[in-house]
């Protein structure tokens, strides 16, 4: 397993690499919105929060909706039924249990190998807390695909920092004693390609 400081190092080292790689797995260290932010010409900003708004199932503006592409992800890349319900009841789970196992979002349903857009590259995102060396709680996740394409890193590496942090907010709101942050993401894939087309 690789560590790296952020998702733009991570990406470009990938860019470099030979396609598919099967079971790669990397992590991103003491993460925050700046470093799961990659901008490409297909994932501007904007595009990235809008995105991310969308599949954390906050409804985008009519400006925002303009911004998505079948190619940035489709239906398949809709990660948003009942999304908000999921983190709620992550933070939840984590405010009273803080050593559970159980802090799991699954991502999409069933799918049948003819149905692309049922068959979601987000499988599920898995929770944990941790303390640092000053005692705070540091909220991790891990992110296992079931395949991902390098060009569309970008959007799920926002995703995936949206989601941790609107967890850390609710478990800050859950309880006034303990100080929580962010900690590292590991992305775990079992397919990598290059793009959509491979």
């Amino acid at each position: 397993m690789r560590f790296y400081n952020c998702a733009k190092t991570l990406i470009g080292y990938l860019n470099d690499s030979s396609f598919p790689i099967r079971n790669y797995t990397s992590t991103i260290v003491d993460v925050n919105e700046e470093k799961m932010t990659v901008e490409t010409e297909l994932f501007d900003k904007a595009t990235l929060v809008a995105y991310a708004k969308k599949n954390t199932n906050i409804k985008p503006t009519k400006e925002e909706m303009k911004l998505f592409s079948e190619y940035q992800g489709g239906e398949q890349g809709n990660y948003s039924p009942w999304m908000d319900k999921k983190i709620s009841i992550t933070a939840e789970c984590l405010s009273e249990f803080p050593k559970s196992k159980r802090a799991i979002i699954s991502v999409g349903g069933p799918f049948y190998h003819e149905d692309t857009d049922s068959a979601k590259c987000c499988r599920e995102l898995h929770f944990y807390l941790d303390k640092d060396m000053s005692g705070r709680m540091r909220l991790s996740c891990t992110g296992i695909f079931r395949a991902q394409a390098v060009d569309i890193m970008p959007k799920n590496f926002y995703f995936v920092w949206s989601v941790m942090n609107q967890i850390k907010e609710k478990l800050q709101e859950n309880s006034l004693q303990l100080e929580y942050k962010l900690g590292n993401y590991t992305h775990f894939v079992t397919t990598l390609v290059e793009t959509r087309h491979d």
